[in-house]
């Protein structure tokens, strides 16, 4: 071991607190243990909604706290999950075996590490406010700790595997009682999970959170690389031990994974994220899954005869591939086997915290070889009932409240009707995978809920398979496992028995086959329960029993109903965000998506009750009717919508609506207004170059995984209420209008390209955005009702007129009393910095990264292309303060809210900002000094300010 045991003065009788703590690598996460139990255990990605953050994690150590009832000043220890001194150490020494090579690595890492995670106990101290005895584990062994110390076993061996912690990549060894022991270990650069992570990258996936992705395509493929692998890429023994070639990989000093000979022995280029999957692709994948099950299947044989134990702990990120686990536990290898439910880094925090209490502390454990200690990972944060009710009541949320019995049968009912279920109930899961807290549920006999589920709901991959639920004592019944065997953390991948598979007709075998349409073959039900069988009949089980409680108790009640014990169950959250941690994200998930009904505890909320939008502007037969917008652009009367033409029955006018869009464009009469034609200059422009386009964003998903990596459209999508008015301005091909509708909304984009709401149109009905409506008008002269929106949007498009002034002006009439305006403008300070490097382009010719960061942030030609156009070739716009704007909102009736940035100074814009809570406007000297600051923010992104108006 690599640490001294405390000496004995503690007894059991004396309260211990113990906080293990990962970050800093990736899903940083925090746990309490107090003698020896585990008070709690969060990641940090669940509060601050970053997927896998890997930042200090203050805010799952103070939910531990409030869990355990004490502050910090009640630890007596610390433990941090990983030496951060040996990982220097090699970090150190991969560069200097690489020199020259991975330059540009080492000036990114080095100075991170100096400045900062080489203090590790610095850190901790200040960031905690904690003086008292802080260790520091191995990573390996806090894996190891993970694994053996939450098992049901008193002595078993134990196998880690993952990228890499200080030096190890893989260790086996024993646990026995209160001890673990390392028996052998891998070393960097020999790493099985970073062999997996380079086919990830080579794939099109992410790094680090798109394994489980390749894990999942793999079955689509053929492993015909298999031995092209074991030849060329490692050198692999009898015993599981490798070594890897390591001219194919540029991991162990580089920035990307993978390098030209790689690319060279496979054949081409790696994928480009969200490109479309190839068959090499598919046949990839497959052949690093099955030499991952070929090198873990030595390894476990290995480690059988060596330690002679029956029983295995598994942990490490590696241990997330549940198919390769289910093999090893087919193999019959091991009479048992044990997988810590946060196998990655997350877990090294129970992990640490756990090695303190009984290696370091010697403090004895008793396992009865039936329960574990991980109380079914439900370790995170509840919300009781009078909480929720407060929620529901403020937002006038309609709900039903239910009482246990009468939840459970209402919840199977709808399960059986085909509904899609939000079950958000008890404490959170500790670890990847939803468990029956944070879950949504659905009817696994049903053919059409795979394709629901991923396409409507999770907007993730249509290839990707959904795990089965299954009353434990029927799991036999269904899957290839023994009687009342135990899976209750989703890691194990079990064939579905023949008996309940289909047979398919010669077209459907030949689709399953050679179709490269993923989707295709998803929609042939290979089983009885088709929303959970893989296309290689597999499934990724998920045994349920008492621990689980409601839970349990609604399946229960679906098989009496039914007679199937499985059900489907998924995270409970959008594909690129976090699994839901608190009632209100609950709800916005289920707003955003096509799910029927969401449980929170006890309450019970139908989609079809909930305040939505009224409906599509698209069609308004009456002119009476207060849901219609419309106005006549010439004289504001009333406007009659239908499929083909908009009419104005007090005078007989009319308008074409062609390919769905309204034609109510009417030029400016003012030619004061309109200066020397600048609106058809610009009009002009955007038709020959709509921006931004859609290269890239080729459906929802990718739409919506585009607006939530930009932190302003996230906030509007979370705080604009549902049922919400929405206009936008200047909408250009209409994202930010299909992204708001896709919540529910009724959003109207108007602009007055042709060419762009074409696009904005094509997308909408593509992907049947029912809530969306996009018309042509001229903003000087809309074609909407005054005083009818909720919120008026117009981001970077006043500036684009001659007078943004009187445009301001014009559009903030939209907003009803108490709605809101919200504008974006170039600002004259920021945009000093654009404008010399466009003088510096316009002189030199020259464009590139060292002149605009952003050329290295937009990676398709044409939306490349469009981005230049608008930014360094445009025909007109001009430049405003904050001062000046508000001017503007004093002589039209509307109170300041908010500005980004900030009029009286403070932070940037975060992720908990309230954008609609009135700010204070500061004064002129703030407001010069803040847009002094965003001189930065002009070097990035061309320099711009929000603000945010409520109309009086």
């Amino acid at each position: 071991m690599s640490w001294a045991r405390e000496p004995a003065h503690r007894t059991r009788d004396t309260e211990v607190n113990i906080l293990g703590i990962s970050a800093f690598y990736h899903d940083s996460a925090a746990c309490l243990v107090r003698n020896g139990e585990i008070v709690a255990a969060a990641q940090e990605e669940r509060f601050t909604r970053k997927k896998h953050d890997a930042d200090f994690p203050r805010n799952a150590v103070n939910y531990c706290m409030r869990a355990g009832g004490i502050s910090i000043s009640n630890l007596q220890y610390v433990a941090f999950y990983e030496k951060p001194f040996l990982k220097f150490d090699r970090l150190v020494h991969s560069y200097l075996a690489y020199a020259p090579a991975g330059l540009k690595s080492f000036l990114k890492a080095i100075p991170v590490w100096i400045k900062e995670k080489i203090w590790m106990k610095e850190l901790l101290q200040k960031e905690l406010n904690y003086e008292g005895k802080i260790l520091f584990p191995e990573h390996h062994e806090s894996h190891a700790a993970s694994a053996f110390f939450a098992s049901p076993f008193q002595e078993a061996a134990f196998l880690t595997v993952d990228g890499v912690g200080e030096w190890a990549t893989t260790t086996y060894g024993v646990g026995k009682d209160n001890q673990i022991e390392i028996h052998g270990e891998l070393q960097f650069p020999h790493s099985l999970g970073l062999l997996y992570s380079a086919f990830t990258y080579y794939t099109g996936f992410t790094v680090n959170s798109g394994e489980y992705k390749l894990m999942g395509l793999a079955p689509y493929g053929e492993p015909i690389y298999k031995e092209l692998i074991l030849k060329e890429l490692l050198d692999l023994k009898e015993d599981g031990s490798f070594k890897l070639n390591m001219k194919y990989f540029n991991y162990a000093a580089g920035l990307t994974m993978t390098n030209r000979a790689f690319e060279k022995l496979f054949g081409g280029r790696p994928r480009q994220p969200e490109g479309r999957l190839t068959r090499r692709d598919m046949d990839m994948a497959r052949s690093i899954q099955v030499v991952t099950e070929e090198i873990l299947l030595r390894i476990a044989r290995h480690i059988r005869r060596e330690t002679g134990s029956k029983n295995l702990c598994f942990a490490g990120g590696v241990a997330l591939n549940s198919v390769a686990n289910g093999r090893i536990r087919r193999e019959n290898i091991f009479d048992e086997i044990w997988i810590q439910p946060a196998a990655g880094d997350a877990g090294g925090a129970l992990g640490a915290a756990l090695l303190t209490w009984h290696q370091y502390l010697g403090q004895p454990r008793f396992a009865d070889g039936r329960n574990d200690r991980q109380q079914a990972s439900h370790l995170g944060p509840s919300f009781d009932k009078d909480e929720i009710r407060r929620f529901l009541k403020a937002r006038h949320i309609p709900f039903t409240e239910l009482s246990d019995e009468e939840l459970t049968e209402r919840v199977a009912q709808l399960l059986a009707s085909d509904k899609v279920v939000g079950w958000f109930r008890g404490r959170m899961e500790f670890g990847p995978r939803a468990l029956g807290a944070r879950s949504i549920i659905g009817d696994a006999r049903s053919r059409r809920m795979q394709e629901v589920m991923n396409l409507k709901i999770k907007f993730r991959e249509s290839f990707r398979p959904f795990a089965p639920c299954v009353l434990r004592e029927h799991v036999h019944e269904w899957f290839e496992m023994r009687p009342n065997e135990d899976s209750p953390y989703m890691l194990l991948v079990a064939p579905v028995l023949d008996k309940h598979r289909s047979t398919l007709s010669a077209d459907e075998q030949a689709t399953m086959g050679n179709d490269l349409d993923l989707l295709r073959r998803v929609k042939i039900a290979r089983s009885t329960v088709p929303a959970i069988t893989h296309v290689d009949y597999s499934a990724r089980v998920q045994t349920v029993d008492e621990r689980h409680g409601l839970f349990r108790r609604v399946m229960e009640k679906f098989y009496e109903r039914t007679g199937s014990p499985v059900i489907v169950n998924t995270s409970f959250n959008l594909s690129w965000e976090p699994i839901v941690c608190t009632p209100q994200e609950a709800y916005s998930t289920f707003m955003q998506s096509e799910m029927d009904v969401l449980v929170l505890e006890n309450f019970l909320l139908q989609k079809g009750e909930q305040p939505l939008g009224f409906r599509a502007w698209s069609k308004c037969e009456h002119a009476a009717e207060t849901s219609s917008p419309w106005a006549d652009p010439r004289n504001g009367q009333p406007l009659v919508m239908t499929s083909e033409l908009a009419v104005n029955p007090a005078t007989g006018a009319s308008y074409p609506v062609e390919e769905g869009i309204p034609r109510l464009f009417v030029p400016t009469d003012d030619v004061q207004l309109d200066g020397a034609g600048v609106t058809e200059t610009v009009k002009q422009f955007y038709e020959k170059t709509p921006f931004p386009n859609y290269d890239e964003v080729d459906d929802v998903r990718a739409l919506l995984e585009k607006a939530g990596r930009g932190l302003f459209a996230r906030l509007l999508n979370e705080q604009i209420p549902f049922d919400a008015r929405v206009v936008e301005i200047g909408c250009g091909t209409g994202q930010l209008t299909n992204f708001l509708s896709i919540a529910h909304r009724s959003v109207l984009g108007t602009d007055m390209c042709l060419n762009s709401l074409r696009l904005a149109q094509k997308f909408r009905a593509d992907h049947r955005l029912e809530r969306a409506t996009f018309a042509q008008m001229n903003l000087f002269r809309p074609a909407l009702q005054d005083e009818f929106f909720d919120v008026v949007i117009s981001n970077g498009v006043l500036h684009h007129t001659n007078d943004p002034r009187r445009a301001f002006a014009r559009i903030s009439r939209l907003a009803k009393p108490g709605g809101y305006v919200l504008v974006g403008l170039y600002n004259a300070y920021s945009r000093k910095i654009h404008y010399a490097r466009r003088a510096l382009y316009r002189w030199t010719g020259l464009a590139g990264r060292w002149i605009d960061p952003h050329f290295g942030r937009v990676s398709a030609a044409d939306k490349r292309a469009a981005w230049f156009e608008d930014q360094y070739c445009h025909p007109h716009e001009s430049c405003h303060t904050l001062d000046e704007v508000l001017k503007w909102l004093e002589e039209n009736g509307l109170d300041f809210v908010n500005a980004i940035p900030k009029a009286a100074g403070g932070p940037p814009l975060g992720a908990q900002e309230r954008l609609f809570e009135d700010k204070s406007p500061g004064n002129r000297l703030s407001r010069i000094t803040s847009q002094l600051r965003s001189l930065k923010s002009g070097y990035q992104e061309g320099g711009f300010f929000i603000i945010i108006a409520r109309r009086r």
